[in-house]
């Protein structure tokens, strides 16, 4: 199940108005959960939003203290590694900006591994989007360091907060960070997060940067676009093959980090699949340029990880690309 948070109301269906217009009378900022309608199939794991603390958190508490003894008998250490490629492409401004990382720790009481992956794309058109993608992408990774992984180094800090909550806290930081109703001052961007932690993956989205996920020869994009083009494919008005409509709407958003006050939040969860796999982070400029079938034939080639991301950054750029291409992969052993 697809969950979101707002900042305030929904967008209606029948009251489209894309992000470059805005709400100048700032009011107080209230947090409102709200269900939305499930785009896309999703796995019978997925969690939604509103579980109590001791459900959430007990994945936290299974990875804290691991006993080397407790995984003797296992044939392979859960890992995650990661490659990425963030380039300018053929823009004269970089303005796509991402955060990698995965950690391990050994010894007796050891952890299972954590990864932290972030992509953000600054606004074409607005001003300063390199300066937004930047610090959305940088104060929401902040925020959940510092309220996941850094009391989960330390001891006697009381029982974790829910990791979803969290999750949605990093973009509603990053988004008070980057609104301001002085239009001189407008900026914004995409961002998409994802956590991957124990065995889950938490994932926190606004914007139309992707995740995809790829395992047993499947691709599965987990996130869904907040674009005008994909409004009209949900209602039926257009097709996925209308090039024409594509070209003239493909780049107006619905959703943005620091457009407008209110923000509504995407939050999906669910368990990452026994078999291992891969996560695929991306801008437009790498999923704009090339089909779903072109990265899932790439990211299946049996090369190292770095190449992958180098082909994929390849394709999209020799297909046309005329963006900034940034692509974050992650392989899991879990």
């Amino acid at each position: 199940m697809e969950n979101s948070i707002g900042l305030g109301k929904t967008d209606q269906l029948n009251n489209i108005e894309p992000i470059e217009t805005h709400n100048n009378n700032v009011g107080t900022t209230e947090l409102i959960l709200e269900e939305t309608d499930n785009l896309s199939e999703e796995p019978e794991d997925t969690k939604p939003l509103g579980i109590g603390i001791e459900e959430e958190t007990l994945p936290f508490l299974e990875a804290l203290e691991r006993p080397d003894e407790l995984r003797l008998s296992a044939t392979v250490e859960p890992t995650i590694t990661f490659a990425k490629r963030c380039q300018i492409g053929r823009r004269a401004r970089h303005e796509d900006a991402c955060v990698a990382m995965a950690t391990q720790t050994g010894g007796h009481f050891t952890t299972m591994p954590f990864g932290l992956f972030v992509v953000a794309d600054g606004m074409g058109g607005h001003k300063n989007g390199h300066i937004a993608s930047k610090t959305a992408s940088r104060i929401s990774a902040s925020h959940i360091l510092e309220n996941i992984y850094f009391p989960m180094l330390k001891e006697g800090n009381g029982p974790p907060p829910p990791i979803q909550s969290v999750m949605l806290d990093a973009v509603a930081s990053a988004h008070r960070a980057l609104y301001d109703p002085d239009p001189e001052k407008d900026s914004g961007t995409t961002l998409s997060i994802a956590l991957v932690f124990g065995k889950r993956v938490y994932i926190s989205h606004v914007g139309d940067s992707r995740v995809y996920l790829h395992s047993q020869n499947k691709l599965t994009q987990i996130t869904t676009d907040h674009s005008l083009v994909q409004r009209l494919q949900d209602v039926g008005t257009i097709s996925e093959d209308d090039e024409e409509a594509m070209g003239s709407i493909g780049n107006i958003l619905l959703r943005a980090v620091g457009q407008g006050e209110e923000l509504e939040i995407d939050a999906y969860t669910r368990s990452l699949p026994a078999e291992g796999g891969k996560l695929i982070l991306c801008t437009d400029g790498l999923w704009g340029s090339i089909p779903n079938a072109k990265i899932q034939e790439i990211v299946e080639q049996d090369c190292s990880l770095q190449k992958l991301a180098d082909d994929l950054f390849e394709a999209a750029f020799e297909a046309g690309s005329s963006d900034n291409i940034t692509v974050l992969l992650v392989e899991f052993n879990l």
